[in-house]
């Protein structure tokens, strides 16, 4: 099971990593009728160097860190849990039944081929053959789907529309277009119903007490590591409450500037504004900004706890703590290393080092 970054230490590794959490990502747009493609902005990203801890600021006082009592979520699955859980999964897999004697309506899912032109010439990206399409989805531009219900197995339509104004091609945006596209086959999306059939096309199972069975298993493994996550949070956390310290002012408003221009540029990507980002997370703008901010200095906080403790310790960071942390990230250390730097690298593999130190001599109390 992939092992996941935790909310806290990803901010540390944010801080130590400064803008490199992310990857350049390619501008790969299509020129298709889509309107979801990516590509609308450009993410920078720059192999980053570990900053000198001396300029984040200092542990004025190291607390206790050792024998830190924190207590473990449970890991136990509610019958409603269960239930919420199958009923997403029946949600994502509808059946899909073939339709021959009727035209295409609003919901079906229609297989088409179709070509776009612009002043009779076919532009790029244009172009696709067995593209499935769920009428009414949204999916494409305005009129695509519309043009399309009515139309049964192997008709032929000539679309006339418009890109909209803000399409990511420039060369594309607000021009008039030709679509021509061919209905191959028509499909009707019916909700699935938890039967044993519905498990058999699923998995590997035959019955559905087999099936609720395994998904309780797997919801319960995601429960464990997500307690143990919470706990490796919780035991850094209460480090730093133990302690303190005197922060760099300009350094944190420097890792707070980064982190809400890397979100405003995500919130300009998906075309959203700032209020609607926040509001993906129930906040308000504001509360968005203390929360950033807070984050930030806890995230540096942590990050000279853990150089403090590994002095006091005399820990040193060895290859096998690069290999670990380049498993996680699914790389190899020298891609690691090529992609956010050496001294970060070993700041993060330092700081894991140090997490393990302090869940080992925590007092762990289970929920």
């Amino acid at each position: 099971m992939k092992k996941f970054i935790k909310p806290l230490l990803c901010g540390m590794v944010i801080t130590a990593l400064l803008a490199g959490c992310s990857k350049k990502q390619d501008n790969g747009a299509s020129e298709s009728p889509s309107e979801t493609t990516a590509g609308t902005a450009e993410e920078s990203s720059q192999k980053a160097e570990a900053a000198d801890p001396a300029d984040y600021g200092v542990v004025t006082e190291l607390g206790e860190y050792k024998g830190l009592e924190v207590i473990r979520a449970s890991a136990e699955v509610t019958d409603e849990e269960l239930d919420a859980r199958i009923q997403s999964i029946l949600d994502a897999n509808p059946e899909y039944i073939e339709i021959t004697d009727r035209a295409a309506k609003n919901g079906d899912i229609v297989d088409i081929d179709y070509v776009g032109m612009k002043d009779g010439v076919a532009f790029d990206g244009g172009t696709a053959q067995g593209y499935k399409l769920e009428l009414g989805s949204g999916s494409f531009i305005d009129g695509f789907e519309e043009g399309l219900i009515g139309a049964r197995i192997g008709e032929e339509r000539s679309l006339n529309l418009t890109f909209p104004e803000q399409y990511h091609s420039e060369e594309l945006a607000g021009q008039a277009v030709v679509f021509d596209v061919t209905v191959n086959g028509i499909e009707e999306k019916k909700a699935a119903v938890l039967d044993d059939s519905f498990v058999e096309r699923m998995s590997d199972f035959t019955t559905v007490e087999e099936f609720k069975a395994d998904v309780r298993t797997d919801m319960e493994l995601e429960k464990l590591e997500l307690a143990d996550q919470q706990l490796e949070n919780d035991v850094f956390l209460a480090a730093v409450d133990n302690s303190r310290f005197s922060l760099n002012e300009e350094v944190v408003d420097e890792q707070y500037n980064q982190q809400m221009e890397y979100m405003s540029s995500m919130a300009q990507m998906y075309g959203m504004t700032m209020d609607d980002y926040a509001a993906m997370a129930g906040l308000s703008v504001e509360e968005m900004e203390k929360e950033l901010r807070d984050n930030v200095e806890t995230s540096i906080k942590v990050q000279l706890l853990v150089n403090a403790i590994a002095e006091k310790e005399g820990l040193q960071v060895e290859d096998s703590d690069r290999e670990e942390l380049a498993q996680m990230y699914y790389m190899s250390v020298e891609e690691l290393q090529e992609a956010y730097g050496e001294d970060a690298v070993d700041q993060v593999a330092l700081s894991n080092k140090v997490q393990t130190l302090l869940k080992d001599n925590a007092v762990i109390k289970e929920e």
